[in-house]
């Protein structure tokens, strides 16, 4: 399924409300406003689970629907398993489902809910580089990037003001309540299908090369996958994924996780990598890859 298709039909919740001219705020002191306690706020790590629970099932119909095969399901959550049992943030509720969809693709939606298509399985030769998109994704999750961009202001411009107006009374310490996840909805879809900011990508690499050293993956192998992404989506070519679009340049998110895997000791004991022979047998890896 294309990129574009997925994005079909995301409406904005509460773009087209409109306030009479009386009633309209300035967007930009509401949020600075919100920055001023915001910089010791952050939302509570439940805001963040019931985001993700809330997305999760919609976002994964609209990714594709869940793989119909329930061995591939079992045997990608029994390969997962040590990678987030890994993750930073035990108290979120870890859920990986493997989506049935022909694009590489993979997404983590907060509060520790994580998706990867089948078609990224097929052309995972070995398991470091499955396991190095799971860890990305962990990362995603585990510093939460998606609260982090919803306060950007630029992400919400597509909403209409009284959807504004609710999302800055909460990034200013009130609720999560249910007009702020109308709002946020379309937002986020896009954030999580599309990529996050270069920092936070960044980030995320980096985070790949931590879940390795607790799992016995070799760090020398974290950038594996992207070089895979090089190979099927050239830097010329015009289709992308949430892995690849607005990312840096993957060329130079390679150096970096080169870089720092060199300072990073090889685990004396490799990774067991349960499940992955299950979830080749059923999913073999494309010809050519």
């Amino acid at each position: 399924m294309h990129r574009r298709a997925l994005l079909t039909g995301l409406a904005v919740a509460g773009a087209s409300l409109a306030l009479p001219a009386q009633a309209q705020f300035n967007f930009e002191k509401l949020m600075q406003g919100a920055a001023k306690v915001g910089s010791a706020y952050l939302a509570s790590e439940g805001d963040e689970i019931q985001l993700g629970q809330t997305y999760y099932p919609q976002l994964l119909e609209k990714s594709g629907g869940a793989y119909p095969d329930r061995n591939a399901q079992e045997a990608l959550k029994k390969f997962a398993e040590p990678l987030l049992g890994a993750a930073d943030r035990k108290s979120l509720p870890w859920e990986i489902t493997l989506v049935n969809s022909d694009q590489v693709n993979a997404w983590a939606l907060p509060g520790g809910k994580l998706a990867i298509n089948s078609e990224l399985v097929k052309n995972c030769v070995a398991p470091d580089e499955l396991a190095s998109v799971i860890a990305h994704e962990v990362g995603h999750a585990d510093k939460g990037h998606s609260l982090s961009q919803i306060r950007n202001e630029a992400l919400l411009t597509s909403i209409g003001d009284l959807g504004k107006e609710a999302v800055s009374a909460w990034l200013g310490g009130g609720g999560l309540t249910s007009q702020v996840l109308s709002a946020v909805e379309a937002p986020l879809y896009t954030l999580v299908l599309n990529g996050y900011s270069r920092t936070n990508e960044f980030e995320a690499d980096q985070h790949i090369l931590s879940i390795f050293g607790r799992t016995g993956y070799d760090p020398t192998k974290a950038d594996d996958f992207f070089r895979t992404l090089m190979r099927l989506y050239p830097q010329s070519a015009s289709e992308t994924t949430s892995l690849f679009s607005t990312h840096p340049g993957t060329q130079q998110r390679i150096a970096k996780i080169e870089a720092a895997a060199k300072k990073t000791k090889k685990p004396a004991k490799g990774p067991a990598a349960p499940g992955w022979a299950e979830l080749k047998n059923i999913l073999p890896t494309a010809k050519g890859s």
